[in-house]
């Protein structure tokens, strides 16, 4: 689940919470536990016999205590809706489904929210016992219940509410949960999930260039010639900007297309026409990749990989061309860092600074680079983070174009960090590690505090 910060007045205290591929955001209180899962989305209380109601700033209408003998829990669900239909589609979904043996049914009040949106309450019977005595002596409990959808586009979200047997549902946490979804506001342009992403990939690859097979391929990729292109760091990119679609898949796809057409000359170049273009990368040991990339098991759950850079895009570099070199590992690595540190210095690193010029808490690059998580592998790079921080620090590199460079003085801003690492890590495009580093005289190590 990713959170943010919002600027609603209303709700002072309350988080931003992102739903799944960014189709909607809604405000939560801190004392409600969110729980996402794909498309299903649970809110429940975090202590439910505690005092730490969800409880909104003075000016908000929330409920001001909210005293739950068990946690009520608010499901959300949301799917995409492909089909094509001419005749209007009905809001709701079929009741029978969701809850069985309905014995009464009304609708409610409609949320205030931009959405068309339907409200329904009911009361259901449970399903008889599969045991035959209970059948004939057992007597059915029933529940009440709540539902709530929204229908956007071709997003459909089902909200649904549901009390513990022979009670009543708890009326503050359904007003607290009708505050809630108030709060949905669902995006512009929503963005498709993997499967129709996918589609329409190909699509795209089919049109642009006929001559070549387009096909999906193994896990999440298409496989376009002879190449097989891997579409998670799309993806993510496009969710972050839906609208821009074709300005991300198309430089991509023509770029493993030209790739294609290199003759063996081009694919293994001499070592004297890339020499000062090689440059080291870090990348995820999970990341799918090919097992002729020359590549190095580093700390964190990283490696160290080696690219030849072409401006706008990178190769990497590959087994049979440091053989073509007659260079060893090491050597690849060092030339690399060479190449590093002048790239560093002809790419100076424009920085936001948290505190001030004696007490620096917390540092981040300004402008995303492909390079910028490179700079944490160069020791002369930890000695400038240290003479800023102390001896020792904490480094965190959720994605390839950013990082963050944190003080060990401070546990909270610790935990801070360790939160937003991990969102952005599950987020962003070039995804690396959720996993904090240590930067000291050592060199770098993994963080284990807690």
């Amino acid at each position: 689940m990713a959170f943010d910060r919002h600027s609603d007045l209303r709700f002072d205290g309350w988080r931003l919470c992102r739903g799944p591929a960014n189709w909607f955001t809604f405000l939560c209180p801190d004392s409600i536990e969110v729980r996402q899962t794909q498309t299903l989305i649970e809110l429940r209380m975090k202590d439910a016999a505690s005092d730490g109601s969800p409880v909104a700033s003075k000016s908000s209408p929330a409920p001001q205590s909210i005293g739950i003998e068990q946690p009520h829990v608010l499901s959300i669900v949301t799917w995409w809706d492909d089909t094509n239909c001419d005749s209007p589609r009905r809001n709701s979904p079929d009741l029978s489904v969701l809850f069985p043996q309905v014995e009464a049914l009304q609708p409610e009040r409609q949320l205030d929210i931009a959405a068309s949106n339907e409200s329904w309450s009911g009361t259901s019977r449970r399903l008889k016992s599969a045991c035959w005595l209970a059948r004939i002596f057992g007597r059915r409990s029933s529940f009440d219940w709540r539902l709530w959808t929204v229908r956007h586009k071709k997003l459909m979200i089902v909200a649904t509410l549901q009390s513990h047997e022979r009670r009543p549902l708890d009326s503050a946490f359904l007003k607290f949960c009708e505050l809630v979804l108030s709060t949905l506001e669902l995006a512009d342009q929503p963005a498709w999930p993997p499967d129709v992403f996918l589609k329409q990939v190909i699509s795209v690859a089919r049109h642009h260039f006929p001559l070549l097979q387009s096909s999906a391929s193994r896990g999440f990729s298409v496989r376009l010639g002879s190449s097989e292109i891997s579409l998670s760091n799309f993806y993510r990119m496009y969710l972050q900007q839906p609208q821009n679609f074709r300005r991300i898949i198309v430089p991509g796809l023509t770029t493993v297309v030209r790739l294609q057409e290199l003759g063996p000359d081009q694919l293994a170049p001499p070592l004297d026409q890339v020499k000062e273009r090689i440059l080291p990368i870090l990348s995820s040991e999970d990341a799918p990749r090919s097992n002729e990339r020359v590549q190095t098991p580093w700390v964190g759950g990283l490696c160290v990989g080696y690219v030849v850079d072409e401006d706008d895009s990178y190769r990497y570099v590959h087994q049979r061309m440091i053989e073509a070199w007659d260079l060893s590992p090491d050597d690849l690595h060092d030339l690399a860092m060479q190449n590093l540190r002048r790239y560093a210095a002809t790419h100076p690193l424009e920085v936001t600074m948290v505190g001030d010029d004696e007490h620096p808490r917390l540092l981040m690059p300004v402008k995303p680079d492909a390079y910028n998580c490179s700079r944490v592998l160069d020791p002369d790079f930890h000695g400038q983070l240290r003479e800023l921080f102390g001896p020792e620090l904490i480094v965190g590199v959720p994605n390839r174009d950013f990082f963050v460079a944190a003080t060990m003085k401070d546990p909270e801003l610790i935990s801070q960090i360790r939160k937003r690492v991990n969102e952005d890590f599950t987020t962003m495009h070039h995804p690396l590690t959720r996993r904090l580093l240590v930067v000291s005289a050592d060199g770098v190590s993994e963080y284990c505090g807690p």
